[in-house]
């Protein structure tokens, strides 16, 4: 969308995006010249005087819903399929590359401050970190940011489709599962400030080697803008790689390691003591682990760049919650604690989380789900798992999904596997009083359904 309010709207006519996708088909002035309000790519949500973009996906053709956009009340559509011509519509050659066009015309209109955010780990719950540390200090209708993780092709243009006169600060998630896809992004929207919270084996799967990862992951680096900000994980291996030949980059890093520029001390009771170069102040955050005090550090580095005052980058952590399914606390039934963290998984975030579990005192309970998209190497990543389930102080562990099958026959007795969720809560419920229970997997798994179980409103 490109209207919030009235008043607020960034006027643009038919001629605009017709200019903007390079439109092949020839378009009456008096057609040119019409206005619309929002930018929308779904039919079902059109309105009066919409613009319609048709995008082809693997399951889906937009195409097939151009009738229903112009019944719904829209102005025109963006198409792709020459057969579709009709004298509301524009003709491009690629509906999902004009959606980087117009994204691309709507920032040179608005020319906001854009802080982008990448990483195998981390990157959306730093992004919400930032943007409320932003809001705190410029207020709400300064700010936007990328809602949940639409940070691919489609999902970062049509964030930039929300900006209005008043933003004058953008806050932009990059995420990528091939090649060239940050580069891509990244050319979209030029950063001013460019974080990359780590480097770690997520989508190892399409780049073989966390080499390779790194590589894609610094194309956000290149296309900062000059006189850019880069923040960069200290405690990273590939911390040197990452910061080599920036030119007229100030770098600024983060992290536990003591020659970070933005570091902290962990204190008792859940303070941490943030440490940056000319100031120190504590924070209590509802953030857990040590991975979420490496996100927020990171949001510290951004809020330094910009000179935020330390009391309103304080406001902006402590007022944050966690982002559904990432390290959520909950309170469960039979008086029990549950860390949602189903969002997703891989090694490093189960590392993480079983990290946290071990924070807690008393029983403590781990339910697996399989984690995806880690190729060949699968079956290896979860032996590996098994090995620090052993070494950490859990004392049930419960597995559902092909590999944590074989995760389970590597741990000791007590330890099980289930057919089903059904069979799995089932069990758990008869060992699961006054304990903490961590319940994580790859989304594919849906390790949500097992939450909802045993929280004691259900969601």
């Amino acid at each position: 969308m490109i209207l919030l309010k009235k008043g607020l709207k960034i006027n643009f006519s038919i001629k605009d995006i017709y200019q903007a996708t390079s439109g092949g088909n020839r378009i009456d002035n008096d057609f040119l010249n019409r206005k619309f309000n929002k930018i929308k790519i779904n039919s079902q949500k059109i309105k009066k005087d919409d613009l319609f973009i048709a995008i082809k996906g693997l399951n889906f053709d937009g195409h097939d819903f151009i009738d229903e956009a112009f019944t719904n009340g829209a102005v025109a559509a963006l198409i792709s399929d020459k057969k579709r011509v009709s004298s509301n519509t524009i003709l491009v050659n690629d509906t999902k590359k004009s959606l980087a066009d117009i994204a691309t015309l709507i920032l040179k209109k608005t020319s906001p401050f854009i802080t982008a955010i990448t990483g195998s780990n981390g990157k959306t719950t730093t992004k919400e970190i930032i943007n409320s540390i932003l809001v705190s200090n410029f207020g709400q209708n300064k700010t936007l940011a990328t809602q949940g993780n639409f940070n691919n092709d489609i999902g970062l243009p049509l964030t930039i489709f929300n900006l209005n006169k008043t933003h004058t600060h953008l806050t932009l998630e990059m995420g990528m599962n091939h090649a060239n896809e940050i580069d891509y992004l990244a050319k979209i929207a030029p950063p001013n400030i460019a974080v990359i919270t780590n480097i770690g084996e997520a989508h190892i799967e399409n780049f073989k080697s966390r080499e390779a990862i790194a590589t894609e992951k610094k194309d956000i680096l290149i296309n900062l803008k000059k006189n850019g900000a880069a923040i960069l994980p200290k405690d990273s291996d590939f911390f040197n790689f990452l910061a080599k030949d920036l030119k007229n980059i100030k770098i600024l890093s983060f992290g536990m390691n003591k020659e970070a520029d933005i570091t902290c001390k962990i204190l008792d009771k859940g303070k941490v003591l943030i440490k940056a170069p000319h100031y120190n102040f504590e924070i209590k955050s509802k953030l857990l682990g040590h991975d979420n005090i490496s996100n927020i550090l990171a949001a510290v580095a951004c809020a330094n760049i910009l000179n935020i005052h330390p009391m309103k980058i304080k406001e902006g952590i402590e007022k944050l919650n966690p982002p559904p399914g990432r390290l959520e606390l909950k309170e469960g039934i039979k008086n029990t604690t549950i860390i949602d963290d189903t969002y997703n998984a891989n090694p490093s975030s189960f590392q993480l989380a079983i990290d946290v579990l071990n924070e807690f005192e008393g029983k403590k309970i781990l339910v697996i789900g399989d984690m995806a998209e880690l190729g060949e190497n699968s079956l290896n990543y979860h032996q590996d798992l098994a090995r620090s389930i052993k070494e950490a102080k859990i004392d049930i562990c419960l597995g559902i999904g092909q590999y944590s099958r074989e995760l389970i026959k590597l741990l000791g007795e007590g330890d099980s596997w289930f057919k089903s969720k059904e069979l799995l809560v089932k069990y758990l419920y008869t060992c699961m009083k006054n304990s903490t229970i961590l319940v994580k997997g790859s989304r594919s798994m849906k390790m949500e359904e097992v939450v909802k179980k045993l929280i004691k409103i259900v969601e």
